[in-house]
């Protein structure tokens, strides 16, 4: 009599998909991380391909890092307050001079303000844990030292420029070689400012990182051959430019979608997708259950209906990538959402919590149907049924088994726990990117951190490989670790 697991305390149905798995920095929005892997790990090593040297790695990774710090767009907006630039080729030839004069941290005032605005949204309501405080690793000093293990006496990078709306432009490197050397104590410097960002003492797994990736770049420092094209997928970088109030930036979240497809496409982006002239939704609640409503009743999403209830960074994805792909991708997703339309009931009965720069929608008094199984929400409480299968599958029973649990249950801001959403001058729109790292700041009180470890005693599935001492590490120095630890205590201690 196996119980089936708990639904998604935190996804809708036919909401944007939740956040992969995280691997990467500290300061980034948002946790938590597998509990494989230790809080604010970097992004995992990939097994290198012959021939391809540490070098460029290193060099994203660090210029990952210096986009995303706050501290280098406070910077880069007291530098150059304007932001963005008027042309799709202005920006393409700053993108290359930031590389040529090794100027990472100029890139900054290339980001499209609604992305930087959507990604540290979450960052004025941070609060330092303690002795933790992950900000440490993106402050501006932090960011310099990184920057200067890097030396790159020589790039040449060509490209063209494609306007292919008044919205949206494609920047194609057609080539690019370098001379990229990175030095020993880049390694050292992540590692010293990651401890003083942890302000606790690293555990055996994560001195093993650091000294691995030590290792990596002390074999193989320096990059000095042809096409560094080579390292990306097909052999191919595309960058995407986006308009904004009448100013061409770079976005990190279109480029990711476009190199995503790859070549192998039968269907082509909708470049010339309107995604700015759309009306949003009357309140909170609206956004979400209108989001989700669209989908049941037939829309897709690349569709108007559907994604004029986002925020316009996902608003922008929704309306040129959602359909296009590869056959097997476009024929995976129509049968998904066939399935969805035909399964899914849903009783609205949603509530929302104001919080600063927005509103956060929680279940309230929702109830969702999925075939046999069935979800009701009582704001902090879910009643969950289904099916009773007796000794296996093969043996099901007209009866039914049933489980109410208050999921909220040793949380200290349980508000956080839903889907926030935005207002601009055409209404509220779900944001997905602050929906993570609002989620990013969830936490729980020590006691109920202590008793879900205690409870899990090193042995569930969520610490399977994990002493109580090296779960507590992950849960004390990041909170989010914590908090859904106890959530998902919380239903586990309760389960027949």
């Amino acid at each position: 009599g196996q119980m089936p697991p708990p639904p998604e305390v935190n996804q809708f149905p036919g909401q944007m998909p939740p956040p992969p798995e995280v691997n990467q920095f500290p300061g980034q929005m948002p946790p938590p991380p597998e509990v494989n892997q230790f809080p604010g790990q970097m992004p995992p090593l990939p097994a290198q391909k012959r021939n391809k040297p540490m070098a460029l790695l290193a060099m994203m990774v660090v210029a990952a890092l210096v986009v995303i710090g706050g501290g280098a767009y406070a910077i880069t907006r007291v530098l150059f307050p304007s932001g963005g630039y008027s042309t799709p080729d202005d920006l393409a030839a700053s993108i290359e001079n930031a590389i040529d004069t090794k100027s990472l941290e100029s890139l900054a005032s290339a980001l499209p303000p609604s992305e930087l605005a959507a990604v540290m949204a979450w960052q004025q309501d941070y609060k330092a844990d303690g002795g933790t405080d992950w900000s440490k690793m993106t402050s501006p000093e932090a960011l310099q030292e990184y920057l200067e293990a890097i030396v790159i006496t020589e790039s040449d990078m060509r490209y063209t420029v494609e306007e292919k709306s008044d919205q949206i432009a494609l920047i194609r490197i057609t080539q690019w070689t370098g001379d990229i050397e990175i030095r020993q104590e880049l390694a050292d410097k992540l590692r010293s400012r990651y401890a003083e960002a942890k302000g606790t003492s690293l555990t055996e797994e994560e001195k093993d990182f650091f000294d691995e990736l030590k290792d990596r770049i002390n074999a193989n420092p320096n990059m000095r051959y042809g096409n560094i094209l080579d390292s990306f997928p097909d052999g191919k970088l595309t960058l995407v430019a986006v308009n904004e109030e009448g100013r061409w930036y770079l976005s990190p979240s279109m480029t990711v979608a476009e190199q995503a497809l790859g070549s192998d496409r039968v269907v082509e982006p909708h470049y010339g997708a309107d995604f700015t002239d759309v009306k949003g939704a009357s309140s909170p609640e609206e956004a979400v259950s209108g989001m989700v409503d669209a989908l049941r009743n037939g829309a897709n999403m690349s569709d108007k209906d559907f994604y004029r209830f986002l925020d316009l960074p996902e608003r922008r994805i929704a309306a040129v990538y959602a359909d296009a792909g590869s056959a097997a991708f476009v024929a995976t997703w129509t049968l998904a959402m066939d399935d969805f339309r035909s399964n899914v009931q849903i009783d609205w009965g949603l509530s929302s919590t104001k919080v600063s720069g927005g509103s956060i929608v929680n279940f309230g008094t929702t109830s969702i149907t999925v075939g046999d199984y069935s979800a009701s929400f009582n704001d902090d409480t879910v009643t969950y049924s289904y099916p009773d299968f007796g000794y296996g599958y093969s043996s099901r029973s007209s009866s039914r088994k049933s489980q109410t649990v208050r999921f909220t249950e040793g949380l200290v801001n349980p508000e956080r726990l839903g889907i926030f959403t935005v207002r601009d001058s055409t209404g509220w729109h779900v944001s997905v990117n602050r929906t993570y790292g609002s989620l990013s700041l969830l936490e729980a009180t020590d006691e109920a951190v202590d008793e879900a470890i205690r409870g899990y005693g090193g042995s569930m599935q969520y610490g399977a490989d994990r002493s109580q001492s090296e779960l507590r590490d992950a849960a004390t120095s990041n909170k989010t670790v914590g908090a859904v630890l106890v959530i998902m205590w919380n239903f586990m201690k309760n389960a027949d």
